[in-house]
């Protein structure tokens, strides 16, 4: 359903300084945080007219870890929880605002707050 996982430049700019914060090698473990972190918001996610030039790609397995079925059906269970349709569009549309919003959440915080996130 989900092959690549895009991102902007501004959100490739978020990963650089949460790596260098967390001192978390992979950017695709720093992803999954901040996907978990804006799902765990009951909100849904803005949805952004986004620009992904200059950005970064993902392959979905290597952003899912193994973890490809898991992941997937919490996007189903939140596309449907937002009222979208079930669409492989609507889904990667989910994936896509949650995880620029989870990455904004987790680079706007102090690096106390997000210190935690190295140790997992």
């Amino acid at each position: 359903m989900i092959e690549r996982v895009k991102l902007t430049a501004a959100a490739k700019q978020q990963l650089i300084t949460l790596k260098r914060r967390t001192g978390i090698e992979h950017y695709n473990i720093i992803c999954r945080h901040a996907l978990i972190a804006s799902l765990n918001n009951p909100a849904p996610a803005p949805v952004e007219n986004l620009q992904f030039a200059n950005g970064l790609e993902i392959d979905w397995e290597v952003f899912a870890g193994g973890y490809g079925d898991t992941y997937l059906n919490l996007l189903i269970v939140r596309t449907q929880q937002e009222n979208l349709a079930t669409t492989t569009g609507e889904v990667r549309q989910v994936l896509t605002s949650h995880l620029h919003r989870g990455l904004s959440y987790l680079a706007s915080r102090k690096d106390a707050e997000i210190s935690f996130v190295a140790t997992l």
